[in-house]
């Protein structure tokens, strides 16, 4: 488990080190996305939201759906996310307490090199185990990485994931 000061460490490492190049185009060496889910019982629903280079996600939308993917063009901002959402959905599996959950995008944004998608999983009385499957970018690189953040009711726990292993479970 990584803990909670050495993640953020590593998260500024990775998004905030590259963003000195200043430049659209750019080449890192690590390659990761992260994934965080957040839940208060309170709400009976959850959020999550995926964070990535955006170079890789236009790299996995433009393999996945045989285009060039741009984000910097507003007139294609339906278009994008619906291949975002469908490029998550098949990537990114959960199941609460061993049931498989649905859950629906909301938004993106862009910051820097990175893009933050945002998504909503409705219907949820409480989480006693959370199980995630991720295989976000698995065929672009040998070695992603995935790291991925759950907190339940302020109780928040990350572990990571490296390909090729994709499944991850988090009990509360």
């Amino acid at each position: 488990m990584i803990a909670p000061l050495g993640q953020y460490i590593t998260l500024i490492f990775y998004f905030v080190a590259l963003g000195f190049a200043g430049k659209k185009d750019y080449n890192h060496p690590i390659y990761i996305a992260v994934a965080e889910i957040d839940y208060n019982s309170s709400d009976r629903f959850a959020t999550m939201v995926c964070r990535t280079y955006s170079d890789d996600l236009q790299l996995a939308l433009s393999k996945h759906y045989h285009k060039t993917e741009n984000f910097d063009r507003p007139e294609k901002i339906k278009e994008l996310s619906s291949e975002m959402e469908g490029y998550i959905k098949n990537h990114v599996q959960l199941k609460i307490n061993g049931k498989a959950m649905n859950f629906v995008f909301t938004n993106f944004k862009t910051e820097e090199n990175t893009v933050l998608m945002y998504f909503r999983i409705n219907n949820i009385d409480d989480i006693k185990k959370l199980e995630v499957t991720d295989t976000i970018f698995y065929e672009l690189y040998e070695n992603q990485i995935q790291l991925v953040h759950i907190t339940v009711n302020g109780n928040r726990k990350s572990n990571r994931i490296t390909n090729p292993e994709s499944k991850i479970a988090f009990d509360f």
